[in-house]
């Protein structure tokens, strides 16, 4: 009997194997980017790259000689440790992924990988481009796309130490209400945020929902450990909002509870801010002033206004009148 005839397949299905070898060269990269991967060799690549031990991250960095653009002679993990060696020295304290995390809004475990495993190629490329630049154009650039970072040492408050000076001992107070009304709203909320940046790089340990601003971070470097809500949403939306996340906040581990522009927004929790007054430091930022007898007779910590007004001296600068209210000789329970 004869065997029948095999049926040779079509010249578009040839039969290949594919397999993956265990490291490509450099060069082998230089001579695929420009597109002519595969479909089947782009999947290789796909999804999240795999942790690489020491030894073999530096035998990837080796080169055969023939250097293409960028052509940058540090890692981005080196340009990541640098600036985390930075923030320390700036905040004075070791920066540790846990801050990192917060600060960039990513896990732990995210941050980490950018740090110390993953190569961040689009990283070097954006660095590339900024190079190109002159450096006013490049500083430019950076300011232009950087929000102002508040502090006790910018300019609009570091013109009358004296007053940042009590500013610094308002945030050691283990409990009390410290309110902060006048001026402009952006000055309001100004201090509101340096007062937050400034706990958080004493203590460091504020926590998520540590408090809440009804202005979006546009402007200024946002604090961590705040939940931030666009007022303009409506004041119905926005009263849902902090009803949701509001039994979050009030059982947070943060020493200071901070609020901006919720004591108008949502008076039903008044109550409930006066209350967390008795064992913490709660800091409000309003544009009125609010009853000062009915405080009076609800906190039986230390009250104290901060009254913001505008600087002659000093181009945007704030000045900071503080004073202590005298409290009820017997607060309503």
């Amino acid at each position: 009997m004869s065997m029948p005839a095999t049926r040779a397949l079509p010249a578009r299905y040839p039969l290949t194997i594919r397999s993956r070898p265990a490291r490509y060269p450099p060069s082998w990269f230089r001579e695929n980017r420009d597109g002519v991967l595969s479909k089947g060799r782009r999947r290789e690549f796909a999804g999240k790259p795999k942790p690489m031990n020491k030894q073999t991250r530096k035998t990837e960095l080796f080169h055969d000689g023939l250097i293409a653009a960028p052509g940058c002679p540090f890692t981005a993990s080196a340009l990541f440790g640098d600036l985390r060696s930075r923030l320390a020295k700036e905040h004075r304290r070791p920066m540790s992924y846990e801050r990192l995390a917060r600060i960039m809004g990513q896990s732990t475990s995210t941050t980490h990988h950018w740090s110390g495993l993953f190569h961040h190629p689009h990283v070097l490329g954006f660095l590339s481009l900024l190079e190109r630049l002159s450096p006013a154009q490049r500083h430019s650039f950076i300011s232009a796309h950087c929000r102002n970072y508040a502090t006790f040492d910018d300019p609009r408050l570091a013109h009358a130490p004296g007053k940042t000076g009590k500013l610094i001992e308002l945030l050691n107070l283990k409990a009390g209400l410290t309110i902060v009304t006048g001026g402009t709203d952006s000055s309001r909320t100004f201090v509101f945020t340096a007062l937050g940046h400034a706990a958080t790089r004493a203590g460091g340990k504020l926590l998520s929902g540590a408090g809440i601003d009804l202005h979006l971070p546009t402007r200024f470097v946002p604090v961590e450990s705040l939940v931030y809500i666009d007022e303009a949403l409506g004041p119905n939306h926005v009263r849902q909002l902090i009803q949701r996340i509001w039994p979050r906040v009030l059982t947070s581990a943060a020493p200071q509870l901070f609020f901006n522009g919720v004591w108008s927004a949502v008076p039903e929790v008044r109550d409930d801010l006066l209350r967390c007054a008795r064992f913490k430091h709660v800091i409000i930022a309003e544009q009125g002033m609010p009853d000062v007898r009915h405080l009076k007779a609800k906190v039986s910590t230390p009250i104290h206004v901060l009254t913001l007004s505008a600087s002659k001296l000093v181009p945007e600068g704030i000045l900071v009148a503080c004073r202590r209210v005298k409290r009820a000789e017997r607060p309503e329970n």
